[in-house]
């Protein structure tokens, strides 16, 4: 030890950091003397202010510094076990602060893993839980970048390891694996493999079970793991329509939320936003309620200043979506890269699918068949079909109707095209009446024969089978199977890509709407940044339709808009997000122009949403006028349509004037509240 040596734990990021200027100058006179304890000083200064809002920026350059200053001493295992440590925080830092940044983050911690595993070569004591550290954070780092079935072998490969080094006669290490055993759980589910993570979930709460009576007691860190693995199983349970199954899990994880509040207040916020995430809140009560069944009870939901946000604008199912992003909170987004309760911890599983969300809110829903239910057995669009009232606040778009063609349909015969289409025709009223999970039958039938009816029907046989899909997997998100609504939706985007060369002025609307369901239903499985792509697409072919044919598209490029600026937020990245919604808000004042009554709804959700990223952002004085535009529309008479989603308007609102209230608008906040009342007197019940 020297005489500026590094203060010990307690110590302030302003300590720290002034011992650490006094270092950098004594290394420059005496290096070998001085650079190992200014690179420790580097790693304590990095890990304390990387848990500080808005230091994020600070932190990276500060573990980068000590990277850089471990890689110059020689390669001896203490110099090693710095590089390692620094790499690691770094690759969490970045891959929470930063999305411009993730692959510079998947690199980072590629090259940690490749540290450690040359220490465990080596035999270095304490190694190989490193390494099991480094490869959790590798696994996230992978998954942000798209890169999932290398993410889940690594997460394999770490709990592999930490099964390991539990030791069977004391327990020693069981936490550590149950946390494994969680991300291993978090990154199936998050693949669409519920049944898998179910059970690697379960053994991780088992784990987390038997540590309950530790003499030692148990950190708020592990609490929260096992808070959240607890919440993830009965997520799952719930979307795979194992409802009473499910209760139990939530009940337990309610349980753990109280205690974990009792201990440390400040950490609930976290867990509020995860549960949110998800599309799930705690009550009063003290249980935790999907947003479906708080709508039919409310008043047993939480009051603003202690709940995490209003449902979605313009999402009437919000149970058919697990976001996090959807609904608004406080506009501030944890900056933190590490849990509750273990700031800072080399070996910190990096949350993969359940880490802190960010605070926004998902203003669409799914849109089905464009033409009436009655009508769809029989009607074949053969262009463009005009929009008479698109809204801003419905996510997914039109299911593709039938093929062009259709009266030579190929071997299958006009019968079986008949058949199909009745069967989607059937399945989107049930849909559409409240009763997806009822719609699910008949849409399978169809599938099965669009399936037949393929084989060497060309064109017409594709288009069929690629509608049927969609419609599918419409119903199958609304009524909570998000799985197989991924599987349906994807395979219809890769049909109509394939047949889009053969027929463009056909398939492209339809690609259209199916690649901006298929981005829905991607976040509605926490993959939120492979949701960009097919989100982006949906833009970029719905702007070459609009402009080609502004009256029909016009409305759909401005409701696809938004569903990208709901991508972008889930992506953190907000700044984009801003200027999706305002290019899709001048779209909607076009359209109000053009027809005021058919078009306010959407222009009030458009207005809602703005406010919505503005607070997102921070730019409180900004939220206001946006706020009282939407208001002084919703004061005009006009009829209810069958797109509009008055609840989700008013829970925007309500929050909107919570948080207006908050930050000195107390005559704004007023109007929104009144507003939001009287909308949800004219909402319609529960149900599509």
């Amino acid at each position: 030890m020297t005489e500026y040596g590094v203060p010990g734990p307690g110590a302030s990021p302003d300590e720290i950091e002034r011992v650490v200027v006094s270092l950098r100058r004594a290394a420059g006179t005496d290096p070998d003397r001085y650079l190992p304890e200014l690179g420790h000083g580097l790693l304590r200064l990095g890990s304390l202010i990387a848990t500080e809002p808005g230091r994020l920026d600070e932190a990276v350059d500060v573990l980068e510094e000590a990277a850089a200053l471990y890689r110059r001493l020689p390669e001896e295992p203490p110099h090693l076990a710095g590089l390692g440590i620094a790499l690691q925080r770094k690759a969490l830092a970045l891959g929470f602060g930063f999305a411009e940044r993730y692959e510079e983050a998947r690199e980072t911690a590629r090259e940690a893993v490749e540290v450690w595993r040359r220490l465990v070569a080596r035999g270095v004591e304490g190694s190989r839980a490193e390494l099991a550290g480094a490869l959790l954070v590798l696994g996230g780092r992978l998954a942000d970048t798209g890169h999932h079935h290398e993410a889940l072998d690594r997460i394999t490969e770490a709990v592999e390891i930490r099964r390991l080094l539990v030791d069977r006669a004391d327990g020693t290490g069981r936490t550590e694996l149950a946390s494994a055993l969680q991300e291993l759980g978090f990154k199936l589910g998050e693949m669409g493999r519920q049944d898998e993570a179910i059970v690697h979930l379960r053994v991780a709460l088992a784990a987390y079970r038997d540590t309950a009576g530790a003499a030692d007691g148990r950190t708020v860190g592990d609490l929260g793991g096992h808070a959240m693995a607890a919440f993830a199983v009965g997520r799952m349970l719930m979307g795979l329509g194992r409802t009473a199954e499910a209760r139990p899990y939530f009940a337990e994880a309610a349980a753990l939320h109280a205690e974990i509040g009792a201990r440390e207040p400040a950490a609930i916020a976290f867990f509020d936003h995860v549960f949110a995430r998800h599309g799930y809140r705690v009550t009063y009560k003290g249980g935790i309620l999907a947003w479906e069944e708080i709508r039919s009870t409310p008043e047993t939901t939480s009051s603003p200043e202690t709940a995490t946000g209003p449902d979605t604008t313009g999402h009437p199912d919000a149970s058919a979506r697990p976001d996090p992003a959807v609904r608004p909170d406080t506009p501030a987004r944890p900056d933190t890269p590490a849990r509750p309760g273990a700031p800072g911890r080399p070996g910190a599983a990096d949350g993969a699918s359940e880490r802190p969300g960010t605070p926004d809110h998902d203003e669409t829903a799914d849109r089905a068949d464009t033409a009436s239910a009655a009508q769809a057995g029989s009607t074949t669009r053969t262009g463009p079909t005009p929009r008479t009232a698109p809204a801003a606040s419905v996510e997914g778009g039109p299911a593709p109707a039938g093929p062009t063609g259709r009266a030579a349909p190929g071997p299958a015969g006009p019968a079986a095209f008949e058949r199909i289409d009745h069967l989607n025709a059937h399945g989107l009223a049930l849909a559409h009446s409240g009763r997806p999970g009822l719609a699910v039958e008949p849409l399978t039938e169809a599938l099965a024969l669009a399936r037949a009816a393929a084989v060497g029907s060309g064109l017409a046989g594709s288009l069929s089978l690629a509608r049927t899909l969609h419609n599918l997997g419409l119903a199958q998100a609304w009524s909570g199977r998000r799985a197989e609504a991924l599987e349906a939706v994807d395979e219809a985007v890769h049909l109509y890509r394939r047949r889009l060369g053969a027929a463009p002025g056909t398939v492209r609307p339809l690609l259209a709407d199916s690649a901006d369901s298929l981005g829905s239903r991607l976040a509605g499985l926490g993959r939120h940044r492979d949701a960009l792509a097919p989100a982006t697409e949906a833009v970029a072919l719905f702007r070459q339709l609009a402009d080609a044919d502004p009256d029909a598209y016009r409305g759909e490029l401005a409701r696809v808009l938004n569903n990208l600026s709901i991508r972008l937020c889930d992506a953190d990245r907000h700044i984009e997000a801003l200027a999706a919604t305002e290019e899709s808000l001048e779209l909607h004042r076009d359209l109000h122009r053009d027809d005021p009554e058919a078009h306010l709804p959407g222009l009030a959700h458009a207005l809602t949403n703005l406010a919505l990223r503005r607070a997102r952002l921070g730019r409180h004085e900004a939220v206001a006028a946006p706020t009282a535009e939407a208001v002084h529309l919703l004061r005009q008479p006009a009829r209810p349509r069958p797109g509009d989603d008055v609840t989700g308007l008013a829970e925007s609102l309500a929050w909107l004037g919570w948080y207006l209230r908050r930050n000195g608008h107390p005559d704004a906040a007023r109007d929104a509240e009144r507003t939001a009342r009287r909308l949800r007197r004219r909402a319609p019940k529960p149900g599509r």
